[in-house]
């Protein structure tokens, strides 16, 4: 039987989401909820270890409020997959391995995360030995857990108390593993509030034994440390020299209070915004899904956005972010004029500057590129146009950046935003905005 034990601080999140796939579960299983909205605990570490002393299953499972599992028989085959492997330590849906030339080929996992695949799933067909294991769910046999528990006295916060777990149960001869197992991770934001405090402690606990630590948060070295404490310590400079779209963006919703957000997605910026209320439109039904779990609106609509209608001045801002192009010009053309209808004060669009070609992807065909958009189109349209995501030759499919080393193009995509949001046709993406009085 497996334990399970979870920190939660949402009773609602907790309820939808992994309630809801425990209680379809084949298995038998044992619930250790651990109620943490009054912040009893103050570290991960000693919640769950207080959680852990409680379980009696010969697994215990430390899981996250807003994970869930994919199928009815999940733990039965969970459960199966562990008694096969005699040197487990620890076990986990998504990990880092010491191989590879980067982030992506050390990537291991088995996992839907905020609604993205990771690109670990590929050709995962059977345990695989990592690093280390992403917080969000992990499996330690309850005898070694008798004999190791999380350390309270050094991460004594809510970050990389797995990792440390994953390094140390190395030191006893076990091992940490991925199995190929199915989860859904319905993360809205990542917590990073002290992370860097707490990497750095990770470091000095484990430089002797490694001199790279790779986690799903970002490798952990004694270069990278260096890094971080500059960018930390420039951060704020940055990005208010530097600002993001979703600073723009933000700053164009300060003054709205209703919002109606057209192919809204799985992961809208509107999450980042101080909105009271909002109404997303989506058609893809894994999209829509993933987005009401998350809770990013207020009401969800499943249509085409071309088939919805409001009456007049419903909203005070209607958004179309990176959807226009997935329209043909005359659709575009014929839904901008609807905007105008429902909107109160202003219109918000982003779409990539000019034709880039994309296709369906996410097993998703209305990700395809069907139009172009200039900065013509849209000043014929009446409206402001400023350009976003730095130099348009920076970038490619998708927006990737498209030289090496990333770190440097990005930085330099970033300075080049200054001089193409006024000279938005050089810009790699447009951000137009339509007022009314």
């Amino acid at each position: 039987m497996i334990s399970i034990v979870v920190v939660y601080n949402d009773k609602d999140l907790l309820n939808e989401i992994l309630l809801y796939s425990l209680n379809k579960q084949t298995a038998d299983f044992e619930f250790i909820g651990i109620d943490n909205t009054s912040r009893k605990f103050k570290s991960a570490a000693e919640a769950l270890n207080y959680g852990g002393k409680q379980a009696s299953g010969k697994y215990i499972m430390f899981v996250h409020q807003d994970v869930e599992l994919d199928s009815d028989s999940w733990l039965e085959k969970t459960e199966n997959i562990l008694d096969g492997i005699s040197d487990l330590g620890i076990a986990g849906v998504a990990g880092m391995k010491e191989k590879g030339k980067n982030y992506k080929e050390r990537m291991s996992g088995y996992i839907s995360d905020a609604g993205k695949l990771w690109e670990g799933n590929n050709g995962l067909k059977k345990p695989e030995e990592v690093q280390t294991l992403d917080e969000c769910l992990m499996i330690i046999p309850k005898k070694v857990f008798e004999k190791l528990q999380f350390d309270e006295k050094i991460f004594d916060g809510w970050h990389c108390y797995g990792a440390n777990y994953c390094l140390s149960i190395k030191q006893k001869g076990l091992k940490a593993y991925v199995i190929p197992m199915f989860v859904y991770h319905r993360s809205l934001r990542i917590n990073t509030e002290k992370l860097f405090y707490y990497q750095k402690k990770l470091y000095k606990k484990h430089r002797n034994d490694y001199k790279h630590i790779y986690t799903t948060c970002g490798e952990v070295s004694k270069k990278n440390m260096i890094i971080k404490y500059f960018k930390k310590n420039i951060k704020p400079f940055y990005e208010k020299v530097f600002p993001s779209s979703l600073k723009y963006l933000k700053k164009e919703l300060s003054d709205c209070s209703s919002v109606l957000d057209l192919g809204c997605g799985y992961n809208s910026p509107i999450q980042y915004c101080n909105i009271s209320f909002s109404v997303g439109v989506e058609m893809f039904d894994s999209y829509l899904a993933e987005s009401k779990k998350k809770k990013i609106h207020n009401e969800y609509i499943k249509n085409n956005i071309l088939d919805v209608d409001f009456p007049p001045k419903s909203f005070d801002a209607v958004l179309c972010l990176e959807v226009l192009e997935h329209l043909t010009k005359e659709e575009g053309i014929k839904l901008i004029n609807k905007m105008e209808k429902w909107a109160k004060k202003k219109i918000i669009i982003t779409t990539p500057n000019g034709y880039l070609y994309q296709d369906g992807y996410d097993n998703n065909p209305l990700q395809e590129h069907k139009s172009g958009w200039n900065v013509d189109d849209f000043k014929k349209l009446g409206f402001n146009v400023f350009g976003i995501n730095g130099w348009k030759k920076l970038r490619g499919y998708k927006g990737e950046i498209k030289f090496k080393p990333k770190i440097f193009w990005i930085i330099i995509s970033d300075i080049t935003q200054k001089v193409v949001y006024y000279y938005s046709s050089k810009a790699f993406q447009l951000f137009a905005i339509k007022k009314f009085k």
